[in-house]
């Protein structure tokens, strides 16, 4: 399962199996929210809505998850562009 602790809050955001997420705050007591942090139940009355959507929302397939223009390929339009500022030196001197 995916788990975090809330950066400001120190509360334990724990995703079930059903897609909701428990929220266990530091003095303990817990709650369940929707993946769009929406109260289901219990003691715990508020949650993080962006941080329940990363963990509980929709996940992106291994394979995409990395995204191509973070790569180091070259593209059709020619050479990195570290390549190309050497070229425009020379052109220039």
């Amino acid at each position: 399962m995916r788990r975090r602790k809330h950066a400001l809050s120190g509360a334990i955001y724990d995703v079930q199996d059903d897609g909701n997420l428990t929220v266990t705050a530091r003095d303990g007591r817990v709650g369940v929210f929707t993946p769009d942090g929406r109260w289901v139940s219990g003691d715990v009355y508020h949650a993080d809505p962006h941080l329940c959507g990363w963990l509980a929302g929709p996940q992106l397939p291994p394979r995409l998850a990395v995204l191509p223009r973070f790569r180091q390929t070259e593209s059709a339009s020619g050479p990195p562009a570290a390549d190309r500022s050497t070229d425009q030196e020379e052109a220039n001197a």
